[in-house]
């Protein structure tokens, strides 16, 4: 029987992660139209599959990561933040490969993960909470989704909450950021330098 060197191993547990998680993407987007459309029940859990790599090297466990279909359409329809649920489209893609994750300030085990989907200007973030007891297990509850303001994200890296960057994306991200007070590219300079200079942990 011949061996499977170590690279081809990584190489196929990578192509089955792929697969797997382009299966659930396109699961979450059939299930979204339907919530659009008024066909998916009200009680009804999008599931978001398990965190990547790089979920993981941010300190987010390895456990489910849910979305209750009442929370998103409850987010979807706020005031302060409204959205178009077709904007979503691709979540869990969007969830698993992130432009940045955040620790949150005030609640211990939450993160705020920035995704590449966009409303306008703003960036949708996704809100988590780790270790959330549901029935009998243990899960990543997203408890809020939404187009976050830039400039708050900003102002956390500046207030060093950061836990992954994906510096690539991060570059093209502030090239479409501008302003016009002094101050604030001041600011923009020096969080791209707390950027550049920041360790990804090893994963």
């Amino acid at each position: 029987m011949k061996m499977i060197g170590i690279t081809q191993l990584l190489y196929l547990c990578l192509l089955s992660y792929m697969i797997q998680i382009e299966e659930i993407n396109r699961k979450f987007n059939d299930e979204l139209l339907q919530q659009i459309e008024g066909l998916l029940p009200k009680d009804h859990t999008y599931r978001l599959g398990m965190p990547s790599e790089i979920l993981q090297s941010a300190q987010i466990p390895d456990l489910p990561i849910e979305l209750r279909a009442s929370r998103l359409s409850d987010k979807a329809m706020q005031e302060t933040h409204p959205f178009d649920l077709r904007e979503i489209m691709d979540l869990p893609k969007a969830v698993q490969n992130p432009l940045a994750i955040f620790r949150s300030a005030t609640h211990l085990g939450h993160y705020v993960v920035m995704t590449k989907l966009e409303h306008g200007e703003k960036n949708f973030i996704v809100a988590l909470q780790a270790n959330r007891h549901k029935e009998n297990i243990l899960i990543n509850d997203i408890r809020s989704i939404y187009p976050k303001n830039n400039r708050q994200l900003i102002n956390w890296i500046d207030e060093t909450l950061l836990e992954y960057v994906d510096k690539q994306k991060m570059v093209e991200w502030f090239s479409k950021q501008q302003s016009n007070s002094a101050e604030v590219r001041k600011l923009f300079n020096h969080v791209a330098k707390v950027i550049q200079n920041f360790e990804n942990a090893k994963f």
